[in-house]
This record gives C-alpha cells, structure tokens and sequence, in this order.
C-alpha cells in the first residue's frame, strides 16, 4: 500500500477550518497485482455474493480475469455489463442507473466497479442509494473522482453532481493502468491540472464571499498536482512509476474533496466549461469528449483568465467596478432561459436557491475593490497557460478547443454561460463584473 495513501486511511480529524474531517475509506493497493487482491479481500470482508459491474471493453481487460478469480475464492458473481447509448458511448445517466438497479440481485452484498470514471459514476449513486458498500477497481488513470463521494450525473440532459459515498476499497493496478489508452492518461493528467485553477477560484470565494475554507484540503489538493508535475517524464513514458504517481495524485485529489464533503477544492470554472461543452455536444447528439481531455484544455483558458487579472491594478479594477452594471436576476433568467433550453428550470433553481444565495452584486463588488490586492495575490499563484500547456503537451493531450473539435461559437458560448452550472464563484463570475 502507497504510505502516501495509508496515512489518510480511517482518519477522524477535528481540523482548524472549524469542521471534522472523516475518512471512510478502509484499504487502498496501488501496485502491480493489485487487483490479484480483491478476492482475499472480499472473502475477508465476508461479502459471499457481489455484483461486478463493467462496461464491454473494462470486462474484456480485467472484468472476466476479476470475476474468475472471484469465483474461485467461493465468491457468488452477478455480473453488469452497462450497455453503451445511441451514441455507441456508457454515459452516467438514468438509463445506466436503471438497468444497475435491475442486474443487482437482491441478494448481492456488495457492488464492485471495474472501469474508469463514468462506471465509478454509475456504481457509487446506486451503491448509496441501494445501501450497498463498493469496490473500486480502476482500469485507467483518468480522472480523480475514484475516492471521492459526488456522483456526477447526467439527469434529464443536465450534468449535476449528487451526494453518494465513496469506495470501501481501492485496487489500481499498475500493470493495468500502464496498458490504458494514451489518451486517457493523458485525461487523468489534465484533471490533475485542473486544480491549479479550481484551488484558485475557491480562493477567491474564501477572500470574497467568506466562503467556508479548509487549509488542510488545499494542501493536499496542491501536493496532489504536485506530486503529478515532478514526474512529468514518468506519466509521459507509462512507466509505473509514473502510473503509481498519477494515480497517487488522483487519489489524493479525491481524499481532499472527501475531506470536505463536497468537490470545491478540485472543481472550479474549469469543470464547468467541461460540463457545458458535454450537455451541449448531448443535446447535439455528439459523440462525449473526455472528461480530463475537456478540463486540461479549460484550465489553460483559465488561466489565460487569472494571468489578466495578475496585470489589472487596483485603481484600474475599481473604476471598472465602478462602471459596470451587475446583470439582475431576471436578466440571468433570460440568459440562462436562451442558452440551456429544456435544462432551464434546473439551471436557475442551481443559481438562484430559495434561501436567497444568491447575494448582493453592489456589496461583492465594493468587497472586490477593497480586496483587489488578494486576487492578485490569488491569480499570481495560477501557473501561466504557457507552462500548462507545456505541461499538457508533455503527455500528449489535446492543447486547445480546436484539438478536442470544440468549434470557436461553443467555446465563446461556453466562456458566457458555462457559469452557471454552478453556482459557485470563479474566476468566470468575478471577470463578468469587471466586464458588463
């Protein structure tokens, strides 16, 4: 087991952000043969009967060597195998919930995941609601939701992300993971990136709207990228080293968001334009992008963001507040009626709570002004999109919207809307009032 890993393993901690901390996540194996463990495990958890849920191709490359050596440690096996949509892709929608809920036995005790980041989806929402416990058995280094406890759905078109429960155990392979796509390493790389700008905009919330904050998670995010950047050569040859880097920062990654029950230390404006560009490409009927692929390739837009703000003075700042018109709620409506369509409903309801959320724009930006001199602060720590896109490049994944075949149109829609996915304050948000 990683002593990275091992030392977060069962954690109870009364932190200094004022909150309690507790990490449920009993055994995680990152090493070759890893996934040669999981039956012992199971045997010794005294789960007789499990479910194995995969799709077609993570059956084919470790599913059917899994449910093998399962059986032959007197394990009872149902197997899922979630059917790809229309488009010939398994997205993490209510069909795929659905036909979960049905291949589970009623008698099976426990649900194990044998994919990557869309299976873990599927699994870790009907595990919570079935009030199952579950493996996870990744077959790809590409995104650092494994350990995490939000389930990212596609309901009804719109992409939310729900409240589940985290993994009882973590098995990643290196051998496994070493074989996956280029391009989903790539991906798992991207995500990790991501929070160079995610950690940036919960920043910003903390400096300006009193957001709640935790140093403990922050740190660990940080050195979860970290700890991906300086073996950049290693993730770039697929060694295993590099893989049990990676996948050690992915997990980690997922521990800091566990830390504080939500995903605001890995997820900022960068997952939202993601979000959007993937409910658009679905109501367009386009094939999905991948997800790290998608925010590697807008956290370098982002931080094209935070580098302008890093050169705007505080004087300069000012007068801009000063002269712009905070759109209103009912300007908000009618944007967000006109770019979500169908999804409207669910987009405003996000943005505009019944506890009233949604605050006062003439009071953030005089706390804007008063503060300028922490978002640059905020902003300087942003690396530049030069050196991100070193970094992306390095690894071979895609650099622009132009690469991922994002045309020019969705990505400026993306830069006017993609806000509003969340409501959460990013740098998005904070560049429209220095803007309008």
């Amino acid at each position: 087991m990683s002593d990275i890993l091992k030392k977060w393993l069962g954690r109870k901690i009364d932190c200094e952000c004022g909150q309690r901390h507790e990490i449920g996540i009993k055994h995680i194996s990152v090493e070759r043969g890893a996934m040669g463990l999981v039956a012992g495990y199971v045997r010794e958890a005294g789960y007789g009967e499990v479910t194995l849920v995969a799709d077609e191709k993570t059956y084919r490359a470790a599913g059917a060597d899994l449910r093998e050596k399962l059986e032959a440690a007197q394990v009872r096996v149902s197997i899922c195998v979630i059917r790809e949509n229309a488009m010939g892709e398994v997205a993490a929608d209510e069909e795929a919930v659905v036909q979960l809920m049905l291949d589970t036995p009623l008698t099976s005790e426990a649900l194990i995941a044998v994919g990557a980041g869309t299976l873990h989806d599927i699994v870790r929402f009907v595990s919570h609601r079935t009030k199952r416990p579950f493996l996870s058995v990744p077959t790809a280094p590409s995104v650092d939701g494994f350990a995490s406890v939000g389930a990212p759905l596609i309901v009804r078109g719109f992409k939310m992300t729900i409240p589940a429960i985290a993994p009882e155990a973590i098995f990643a392979d290196l051998a496994l993971l070493a074989d996956a796509p280029q391009a989903m390493i790539a991906a798992g790389f991207g995500d990790m990136l991501g929070k160079h700008t995610s950690l940036a905009d919960w920043s910003l919330g903390r400096v300006l709207l009193d957001e709640h904050y935790c140093g403990l998670s922050a740190q660990l995010t940080l050195e979860a990228v970290e700890l991906c950047t300086a073996h950049l050569d290693e993730i770039a040859a697929r060694t295993e080293l590099g893989m049990l880097k990676l996948m050690e920062g992915l997990l980690l990654s997922g521990l800091s968001m566990l830390l504080v029950g939500h995903s605001r230390p890995a997820s900022g404006a960068e997952h939202h334009l993601s979000h959007y560009w993937e409910m658009v490409l679905l109501q367009q009927r386009r094939r999905a992008l991948l997800h790290g692929a998608k925010v590697g390739v807008a956290t370098v837009m982002m931080a094209q963001r935070y580098a302008a703000l890093g050169g705007i003075t505080a004087d300069e700042a000012a007068a801009r507040l000063a002269h712009s018109q905070a759109p209103s709620r009912q300007t908000d409506e009618q944007r967000i009626r006109s770019a979500y369509g169908a999804m409207a409903e669910q987009v405003i309801a996000e943005n505009f709570p019944a506890d009233g959320g949604a605050g006062d724009a003439a009071a953030l930006k005089a706390r804007i002004a008063e503060k300028w001199g922490d978002v640059q602060r905020i902003a300087r720590a942003v690396p530049a999109p030069e050196q991100l896109s070193a970094w992306l490049g390095a690894v071979r994944g895609p650099l622009t919207p132009e690469q991922l075949g994002v045309e020019p149109e969705l990505v400026e829609a993306s830069l006017q809307d993609a806000l509003f996915v969340r409501n959460r304050f990013t740098v998005l948000r904070l560049w429209r009032l220095l803007t309008v």
